[in-house]
C-alpha cells in the first residue's frame, strides 16, 4: 500500500513539473512579441510556384520582378499580440489592411476580424527587417488607411461597411509614435489620438502628397470608374498643423475597387482588387497620368488617361512607391480568407520598370 501510494505521489509531481515546464514554451511567445514569419510559403520559390498554379499570367509577368531581398512578411498573420488595458492577448485572426513609411519604419494596420480584439499597428524597421512594436489603438474599428506628412501619422477612422455615422480621419503624432517603440507591443491612449475630424467622404484609403490629405472612398465590387479621392489641405505652422476640412480637390475616375494609391511626381499609381468571393479573378495597380488629367479647375478625372494596368495576385491592399520598388500588401494570407485563389503572406516588392519609366 505504502508503494503504491509512494508512486501514485511520484506521478502527480511529475504532471505538475512537465505542466509547469512545459507551459512557458507554449504561451511565452503568443503574449510577448507578434509574428514575423511567413505563414504558407517559407522560401520565395514555394511562393511563386503557388502563384504559377494560382495565376499563371501574373507569375510570367512578375518573373525577375520581385526582389526577394526587400520581400518581407506581413507582421501578425501566424500571431498577432495585443496589450489593452494592461491585459495581454494574442489572436489569429487579424486581417491587414493599409501601410505607408514613416522615417525608416513601414507601418501596417490591421483588425481582428471577430472584433474581439483593438486594431493594430505594425511597425516594421526596414533598416533592420525586423518588427519592431506592434502598437494596439485604443478601439476596433475596421483600420484601413494610413499615411504620413512628415509630423503626423494620419488614419481611417471606422470603414466597416456596417458602420453608418459620419466619416472621420484623426492622426497621432511621430513623436508619439517613435514613444511606443520601447516595448514589442505597446498600448496607444485615448488622448494620444486627435480628436475625430469628420470630412466629406468614406475615408478607406490615405495619400499625403505635397500639403495635401488624399482620402479615397472604395465604392463597389464592379468594375467601374465610380471611386474617387477628395483632397484636403493640411495648414498651420509645424507643430500646429491642423486639416481643412472644405475639398481642396478632387481625383475621380479611378476603378471602383480601388484599395489603396500612392502619387510620385505626376503619376498616380491605383491598388485595386475584389474580394475572395467575386466572380472577377482579376486584381491590378494601375499607373494614371495625373498631370494630363487636370481639368483647369484643379480637380483631376484620371479615366482616359491610363499609362498602364498590371495585373497582380489577388485581394491586393495598400501600397507604396519607394524609388524603384513597389510595396503591395495582401490581405489573403489571413485565416478569414483561407480558400483564397492565393494566400500571399507577403508584402511583395516588385519592380517598378513593370508600369514603364516615370514621367
Amino acid at each position: 500500500m505504502i508503494k503504491r501510494k509512494a508512486i501514485h505521489f511520484i506521478l502527480i509531481v511529475l504532471m505538475i513539473l512537465l505542466t509547469v515546464v512545459s507551459t512557458p514554451f507554449l504561451v511565452c511567445y503568443a503574449e510577448t512579441e507578434s509574428s514575423f514569419d511567413y505563414k504558407y510559403y517559407k522560401e520565395p520559390a514555394l511562393y511563386d510556384n503557388a502563384l504559377k498554379r494560382a495565376m499563371v499570367n501574373v507569375y510570367k509577368s512578375f518573373s525577375g520582378k520581385i526582389f526577394d531581398e526587400k520581400t518581407l512578411p506581413i507582421p501578425g498573420l501566424i500571431e498577432t499580440c495585443i496589450e489593452t488595458g494592461g491585459v495581454s492577448s494574442s489572436s489569429d485572426q487579424y486581417i491587414p489592411q493599409g501601410m505607408c513609411r514613416a522615417g525608416k519604419y513601414m507601418l501596417i494596420t490591421a483588425y481582428d476580424v471577430k472584433k474581439k480584439y483593438n486594431s493594430v499597428i505594425y511597425a516594421v524597421d526596414m533598416d533592420e527587417m525586423r518588427l519592431a512594436s506592434t502598437l494596439t489603438m485604443p478601439n476596433r474599428f475596421h483600420a484601413g488607411g494610413i499615411t504620413f506628412d512628415g509630423e503626423n501619422i494620419w488614419m481611417t477612422g471606422e470603414t466597416s461597411d456596417k458602420y453608418k455615422g459620419d466619416p472621420f480621419v484623426q492622426y497621432m503624432t511621430f513623436e508619439t509614435f517613435m514613444d511606443h517603440l520601447d516595448e514589442p507591443v505597446s498600448e496607444v491612449e485615448e488622448s494620444e489620438l486627435s480628436r475625430y475630424i469628420y470630412i466629406k467622404n468614406k475615408p478607406s484609403f490615405l495619400e499625403y502628397d505635397n500639403g495635401i490629405l488624399w482620402v479615397g472612398t472604395y465604392s463597389g465590387r464592379k468594375s467601374t470608374s465610380e471611386a474617387y479621392m477628395y483632397g484636403y489641405e493640411i495648414i498651420g505652422d509645424p507643430g500646429n498643423r491642423k486639416l481643412n476640412t472644405i475639398m481642396y480637390s478632387i481625383i475621380a475616375g479611378i476603378d471602383s475597387s480601388a484599395q489603396g494609391a500612392d502619387i510620385v511626381d505626376d503619376c498616380l499609381y491605383v491598388s485595386s482588387s475584389y474580394n475572395s468571393a467575386s466572380p472577377l479573378k482579376t486584381s491590378f495597380i494601375t499607373k494614371y497620368n495625373l498631370k494630363n488629367s487636370e481639368t483647369g479647375t484643379g480637380n483631376y478625372i484620371v479615366e482616359g488617361h491610363e499609362m498602364k494596368r498590371v495585373e497582380v495576385p489577388k485581394m491586393n491592399e495598400e501600397i507604396i512607391v519607394d524609388g524603384s520598388t513597389v510595396y503591395i500588401n495582401f490581405e489573403s494570407g489571413a485565416s478569414y480568407w483561407k480558400h483564397a485563389l492565393i494566400n500571399t503572406d507577403r508584402v511583395l516588392a516588385v519592380d517598378l520598370s513593370l508600369w514603364g519609366k516615370l514621367q
